[in-house]
């Protein structure tokens, strides 16, 4: 009796939630696992997605609780679902209702299906039943290897599904197949490694197997639709004349200094030649760490004694008091956003380098860190040099620029924690970390703009940790999305540093920072569009695909228990939107 009451008060909690919203967005989907144990089996798992109006806030509940990266796949297949259809994350919230008849292992494997799940409920499409999938999402919209597919296969069978999707590549794979040998009482283990071809294991269960690359492949199977991408238009040498201003003003101020060396005059060269090539950041990038070097030689020059280096801290402290002081009151515009965010950013950057002249261990280091803070202040000062470029501005809410800094802080952190449970890439990840705590220096200093920025960088950094410990990274794909992403942006606003990270990333030999670059570039714009709230919405088309068709009906069921579940999620909305409420 008492269970029954507790049943019927959960139903009419659902009944209250519901009432909350207008016209909430769900949909279900069903996606495989592989238990936990010594013996591992596939698992089918029920996942529902609530989507309301709303904050960016990810909710997951999960029975029986799973690691914490099935926790990060939901948040980032959220963010991801919305950057493929060019909507705005911050305008609503996610539920995530996700129910297994056993512990899985961990979550990373369900990303893309609760990606194709979120991109369902936001657009109102109808999920094809028999279709499953297993695989990573990476932000890009690329799916990644899991592991553990035979198994999932052989569930996907039972559960009566038709196809089954894999990560490309993954069509191929190795299992360990046990044999036990009696010989008198004695029984010998040996193990021996198989070469499994899923297409061939797919079909003794009647299931296709098909592999997909990326979140629109596998959208068409599931929906026959796809997101239409228009052509990129973008065209670097528009920009060229804004980022000339740069490098000539980085290039006067080296002959101010007027010291050389051999390391110095290569650095020069190098610039020169990027310069004449109209190469115009990357030269500007040049001239910089030929900047740090003359500094750095001066001050071994004139710097002799304790007193003389705390004179100096002390005057570039006071020069970076004085800058954040007139970069915290400075009114923004949608224009003029990136440029006070990367003056924000090298200020932010000056003022940990200084930090790091104070407490290195040899004079060396302790006058080059100062060199680098100093240089880092002249360098923000030359970006707001270009404020005179931009011809007319509108002012942005302050409040709008502050709640998007720490959605973006948070966001951060969220995927960063994400890709450390996955144990991503250490050098990216180390990265990400220096970046996130910038970022929050930033937000403390109430210097929103470069907190912004600074926490995108963290969150590409964090996400090609991700893509380069278990995928493979495209560079030519990773130029297109830049492409399109500033050509989406720049008739509404001048997209100069996505532009400048754009030509960086195409005069790099290092593969991996080349991808960083493009996908920093593609990051910054959307945020430059986000900022100007003229970024489009995608369009979905209609592709006419045409999987196996499958002429059998069949009912599918609920999991035991997961109504209750469904019920206390419930609880929690409601309580959720009567504190938005009041």
């Amino acid at each position: 009796m008492k269970k029954l009451l507790i049943t019927i008060c959960l139903i009419l909690t659902i009944s209250v939630a519901s009432a909350q919203f207008e016209n909430p967005k769900i949909a279900r989907i069903k996606a495989v696992a592989v238990t936990s144990g010594e013996n591992p089996t596939g698992v089918v798992i029920n996942i529902t997605v609530i989507v309301t109006e709303g904050n960016g806030k990810v909710f997951v509940s999960t029975t029986p609780y799973t690691e914490i990266d099935m926790q990060g796949s939901a948040q980032l297949a959220a963010l991801t679902a919305c950057d493929l259809l060019g909507i705005d994350f911050t305008k609503y919230d996610f539920f995530y209702v996700i129910e297994a008849d056993a512990p899985i292992v961990g979550g990373p494997s369900a990303g893309a299906v609760m990606t194709i799940a979120t991109i369902a409920a936001l657009k109102g499409l109808k999920l094809n039943p028999y279709v499953y999938m297993s695989g990573m999402i990476y932000p890009d919209g690329f799916i990644g290897p899991v592991g553990g597919l035979n198994y999932k296969l052989e569930a996907v069978a039972k559960s009566g599904g038709k196809i089954f999707l894999i990560p490309k590549g993954q069509r191929i794979i190795y299992v360990e197949e046990k044999k036990v040998q009696r010989i008198g009482f004695i029984s010998i283990i040996t193990t021996e490694i198989k070469k499994m071809d899923l297409v061939d294991y797919g079909k003794r269960f009647g299931v296709e197997v098909y592999e997909v690359e990326t979140i629109n492949d596998a959208l068409k199977f599931y929906t026959g639709y796809e997101i239409k991408k228009p052509t990129p238009t973008f065209n670097i040498t528009e920009y060229s004349a804004i980022l000339r201003k740069l490098a000539e003003g980085m290039k006067k101020s080296i002959g101010e200094l007027g010291i050389r060396n051999e390391r110095i005059d290569e650095l020069i060269d190098e610039a020169k030649e990027y310069y004449n090539k109209g190469l115009y950041y990357t030269a500007t990038s040049r001239y910089f760490e030929a900047k740090i070097l003359m500094r750095y030689e001066l001050y071994k020059n004139e710097i002799k004694t304790a007193k003389d280096f705390d004179k100096e801290v002390e005057r570039i402290s006071k020069e970076i008091t004085e800058m954040k002081k007139y970069l915290k009151n400075a009114k923004i515009g949608i224009e003029s956003f990136q440029l006070f965010a990367a003056a924000q950013e090298r200020i932010g950057e000056a003022e940990r380098l200084l930090e790091k002249a104070k407490t290195a261990r040899s004079n060396e280091d302790a006058l080059y860190y100062l060199a680098y803070a100093k240089e880092r202040v002249e360098s923000a000062k030359l970006w707001l040099s270009l404020l005179s470029e931009i011809k007319e501005d509108y002012e942005l809410n302050s409040q709008e620029v502050k709640k998007r800094a720490e959605f973006y802080f948070s966001q951060a952190r969220s995927i960063f924690v994400y890709a450390s449970s996955l144990s991503g890439n250490e050098y990216l990840l180390n990265k990400a970390y220096q970046s996130i705590e910038l970022s929050r220096t930033l937000l403390k200093d109430e210097l929103y703009a470069g907190a912004s920025v600074v926490a995108v960088d963290a969150i590409v950094q964090s996400s090609l940790a991700i893509e380069l410990k278990y995928g493979s990274i495209d560079v030519k794909d990773s130029e297109q999305s830049a492409k399109l992403a500033i050509s989406e942006v720049e008739n509404s606003v001048i997209p100069i540093l996505p532009a400048a990270y754009y030509e960086f990333a195409k005069t790099s030999n290092d593969r991996v920072l080349k991808v960083m670059y493009y996908k920093l570039s593609e990051r910054l714009a959307k945020l430059l569009g986000v900022m100007s709230k003229l970024s489009s919405e995608k369009k979905l088309v209609y592709t006419e695909f045409k999987p196996p068709s499958v002429t059998e009906t069949r009912k599918i069921e609920v999991t035991p228990g997961f109504e209750i579940t469904i019920g206390f999620i419930a609880i929690v909305i409601t309580y959720y939107m009567k504190r938005r409420n009041t």
